[in-house]
Parts: C-alpha cells; sequence; structure tokens
C-alpha cells in the first residue's frame, strides 16, 4: 500500500507530524478492486504451490512425475510403490534367454528365473524421499522441477547367486541338445540315412561369469540372459559309406543252388523288400555295422528248400554261410543241393551187387548205412536204406566242369562251363567185372597207377570210387603190361576192362591234366 503527506501544523502547533495513507485512499472503489484481483492472482499460484507441496507431504505420496525405470510412481505411498514396482519388475517383466553360438536359439523367461531382481523397496524410498527432508524452499523447487520436467530413477538390480545357479540347471534340460549319433534304417526296402548331429550343453560356470558381471546391464541394458554352451560332436556323424554298403546289398541278390547229381543251377532272386527284412544296423563304439538276421534268412531257404521236393534239401549252416558270405561280398551266393537217403525193397532174385547196380551206389556203401544187413544178410521183402544219391561226393564239387561216361555207347563226354569240350570213344569193364553206374567224382590222381592183381602200369590214372575197400576204379589210358605189351588198343569201343574206363594214351594225359579233384563223374548205364 502507499501513504500520502498530511498537513497536521494546526493541530500541533509546537512541531510538525507527518502522518502516510493508504496508497488506495482516496482512490476511486474501481482500481480499489482492480488492484486487489491483481495482488490475490499473482500470488494464487505460490499458494497453490505450496499447498500441493504440503498435500504430498501431508499424506506421504510421491511428487507427481517421479518415475522408477519408466513407471509412474506419481500419488502412490512408499509401499504402494513397492507393490507397483514388483509387479512390473519382478513379475510382468520378461527378457530373453539366449544361445549366444546361435542367436536363432531363444526363449522368453522371467528374469527371477535367473535370480535377477530389481530392488523394489529400495526404488520406492528413493522415488518417496524425491523433495523430502530438504527444507520448503528447496521442496517446493523440487516439486516443480519433478512436475515439469519429470524424475526418472534407474531401477536399481540385484543378482542372487543360488536362485541364478539353480535356474541354470533348471533350464539346462530344456535348452540342452542331446548328441544325436549317425544311425540308418532299413525300413520296406528303402535305405534311410540319419546324419549325426552335434549335441549342445549349457556351461553353467561360464553363464553364471557372464550374469555376475554386471547384472544391471544384463536386464535393462541388453535384456537377454546370456547362455554359453559347449558344443558335443557325434561320434558318428556321415553315414553315406554304410547305406551305400546296405544299397549295394540291397540290390539285386541272386541265390544259386547247384545240384551235382543231375547238373542243373537253381536260380532265386528275393526282393528288395525281403533282403531288407533281413538286414539291421547297429553301432558298434564308433561305428556301424550291418547285421544280418540269421533266422530270417534261414526262413526264407526253408521256403527255397520246399521247392527242391522231398529227397532234396540243403545244409542250413553252410547255406546260411554262403548267403551270407554273398551279400557281404556283393558277390552270387552258390548253395550245395543236398540229397536224403532213400528205400529199396530187396526181391528175391537180389543180392548186394545186383542192388548196388540197381541204385548205383558201391554195395559196401549200402552196407554202411545198413549195418544189420552186414551182419546177417539180405532178407527178402525188408526195406533197406539207400545212400543219398550224392554220398559219393566226398570232395568240394568243381561247378563248371563234368565228365559223362555211358556204359551202353561206350562214350564219354567232357562239359566245361556247360559246353561240350572233349568226346572220346572208351572202354568200360568187361561182364565180369564191369563198370558201376553212379555219380562219383575224380578223387585221386596218379601219374602211373600199379595193378598188382593183373601185373599191369595204368598211365594217368584218375581214381572215382572204390568198388570194395581199397580196389579203386578209375579212368586211364591203355595200360601196359609189366613185360611191356600195351593191352586193348585195339577194342576201344566195346567192354574189355576189369572196371575201370579206358581211354587212348593221348586223351587220358590230357584228361588227368584238365580234371582237378572234385570233378564229377557222372557213369550212365
Amino acid at each position: 500500500m502507499g501513504w500520502k503527506d498530511v498537513d497536521t501544523t494546526k493541530a500541533m502547533p509546537m512541531r510538525a507530524v507527518v502522518v502516510r495513507r493508504p496508497v488506495w485512499h482516496g482512490m476511486p472503489r474501481f482500481l480499489k478492486v482492480v488492484f486487489i484481483w491483481t495482488v490475490l492472482l499473482a500470488t494464487l499460484p505460490i499458494v497453490l504451490i505450496v499447498g500441493a507441496y504440503v498435500y504430498y507431504q501431508a499424506f506421504g505420496i510421491i511428487l507427481p512425475g517421479v518415475k522408477v525405470g519408466g513407471v509412474p510412481l506419481h500419488g502412490l505411498t512408499e509401499f504402494e510403490a513397492v507393490t507397483e514396482l514388483e509387479r512390473v519388475w519382478n513379475e510382468d517383466f520378461r527378457i530373453t534367454a539366449v544361445d549366444i553360438n546361435d542367436l536363432s536359439r531363444s526363449w522368453i523367461v522371467a528374469p527371477t528365473e535367473f535370480g535377477l531382481r530389481v530392488e523394489a523397496s529400495v526404488n520406492a524410498a528413493e522415488a518417496y524421499s524425491v523433495g523430502r527432508g530438504q527444507g520448503l524452499v528447496a521442496g517446493v523447487k523440487e516439486l516443480i522441477l519433478s512436475w515439469w520436467e519429470g524424475r526418472e530413477i534407474t531401477p536399481r538390480v540385484s543378482l542372487d547367486p543360488l536362485v541364478a545357479r539353480v535356474g541354470l540347471e533348471v533350464w539346462a534340460t530344456q535348452v540342452n541338445v542331446p548328441v544325436m549319433e549317425g544311425s540308418i534304417l532299413v525300413e520296406g526296402g528303402e535305405v534311410l540315412q540319419i546324419n549325426g548331429q552335434v549335441g549342445k550343453t549349457l556351461d553353467v560356470e561360464s553363464s553364471m561369469a557372464l550374469l555376475s558381471a554386471d547384472p544391471s546391464a544384463v536386464m535393462l541394458d541388453y535384456g537377454f540372459v546370456p547362455l554359453v554352451m559347449e558344443t558335443n560332436e557325434p561320434s558318428i556323424s556321415d553315414v553315406s559309406a554304410t547305406a551305400a554298403d546296405v544299397e549295394r546289398m540291397l540290390g539285386e541278390v541272386a541265390i544259386r543252388a547247384y545240384d551235382p547229381v543231375t547238373d542243373k543251377l537253381l536260380e532265386w532272386t528275393p526282393t528288395r523288400q525281403e533282403v531288407a527284412s533281413w538286414l539291421r544296423v547297429e553301432r558298434d563304439g564308433d561305428e556301424l555295422h550291418i547285421l544280418i538276421e540269421d533266422d530270417r534268412v534261414s526262413q526264407y531257404l526253408i521256403e527255397l528248400e520246399r521247392s527242391l521236393g522231398e529227397e532234396r534239401f540243403f545244409d542250413h549252416n553252410q547255406v546260411l554261410t554262403a548267403v551270407k558270405k554273398g551279400l557281404q561280398n556283393g558277390q552270387m551266393a552258390t548253395l550245395r543241393i543236398q540229397y536224403h537217403p532213400t528205400t529199396y525193397v530187396v526181391q528175391p532174385t537180389d543180392s548186394m551187387v545186383t542192388i548196388s547196380f540197381k541204385v548205383g551206389m558201391p554195395y559196401w556203401k549200402i552196407l554202411e548205412v545198413n549195418p544189420s544187413v552186414a551182419a546177417r544178410g539180405l532178407a527178402v521183402g525188408e526195406t533197406i536204406t539207400v545212400p543219398p544219391a550224392d554220398a559219393m561226393l566226398t570232395s568240394p564239387v568243381v561247378e563248371n566242369k563234368r565228365i559223362v561216361i555211358s556204359i551202353s555207347q561206350q562214350r564219354m563226354w567232357v562239359y566245361q562251363d556247360g559246353e561240350l569240350f572233349r568226346e572220346h570213344v572208351v572202354s568200360t569193364g568187361m561182364a565180369g567185372s564191369p563198370t558201376l553206374p553212379g555219380i562219383f567224382q575224380v578223387q585221386w590222381h596218379y601219374i602211373n597207377a600199379y595193378g598188382s592183381r593183373w601185373d599191369l602200369w595204368m598211365p594217368h590214372f584218375l581214381g572215382i570210387y572204390e568198388a570194395s575197400p581199397g580196389f579203386i576204379n578209375g579212368i586211364h589210358g591203355l595200360p601196359l603190361l609189366s613185360n611191356g605189351v600195351r593191352l586193348w588198343g585195339d577194342v576201344l569201343g566195346r567192354p574189355a576192362s576189369y572196371g575201370c574206363i579206358i581211354l587212348d594214351l593221348a586223351a587220358a594225359e590230357e584228361l588227368y591234366s584238365w580234371a582237378e579233384n572234385g570233378v564229377v563223374v557222372e557213369i550212365q548205364s
């Protein structure tokens, strides 16, 4: 307000007194009103701000504009701020766990799973302290600044090592990738290759070290939990070589069976599906091995055997070995057809010699399988066992060579690889010592055998069977008596020998070199 000077000398004659009057004294009423409203309006903001400050202080709530990590806490009590920060940061907030060696592998996680937490109580206390404990002027100033500009408080992050370790160990069960060893499946005739895959194992210690280095940066700046993974190489990775072996085995597999009695070759080609059912690929250490299922191969061979009839069969162990070897080596498996014994009913005119000529088997061989007959002799009408048709084939059979002799035609035919190689005129045994028909083999080679019973030498002698134990019949050249006389050179083509098959000298020498032990000799009646 202002004052005006007033003259008071009349009241106080002795001295002059000056009295100050208000400015509005004598001021028009209109101006007085304007003046009062001007003063009120000028002081109102201050009153409001001071009032607001008193309000926030009186009710214990956080000033406007105060945030913790972007979370507004205006108007909340300190307790309410703790609850809000717990909800936002420690319950709802999510970051990413990342395989640092393969960023495509990531998982959304709660930081608390790895021991990371925002210290809600500490941050709430810091937010509550804004504008407090500084006096009225400083507090009002802080209120104005936080209201106008805002006040951002960086969250304080802590790491609980125990919780972090447990969390990493729990997550390891999800992020670990097991090593996948290479394998091969054989199904429906097809080969399925499964190459090995690298495995991964969470390195808990290294991951802990990265978490502990700067927990705040992990949670607030980076926004991801670094997972350090160790790689584990498979022992078996590339399976292509083994798969190629399986494919080869599944290729056209042929099983061949040779009948040395009939000189017939049978052949079967199992399907891919059938061969596939025989195979299994298994791991053995650092390698894959192709196993052949013996039982399944045997079952297939049993079915083949049934097609041969009752008289013929396979030796299952030998045949199984041959088939497996053929599969493993990529070769055709060659099987040997064998024969079962048969029977014969003794007739009134029979003797062991006549029976042996009827069945094409030396008499002593028949007695071997009929010991009671050997002890007491034959009984008319009894059934005796006849040795198998291949009983005299005791050596491995040479399949691509064969000698065929006809007693009735006095001829010899020599075959190689199924083709006629040589044809010779021969002389077989005389009526008193006939040549025995049957299926035999070249079993002995004597460059010059001596027949002591007749005092003669038999050049290029190929022994083929024992007519009686110790007495060998064979094929040889024209014999030479000890006195130097060459026999039967002019009788070839007629029975003349004591059971052997006679050739001219040149033919006998050639045959001796050509026919190794095991060549089948088929003598026909």
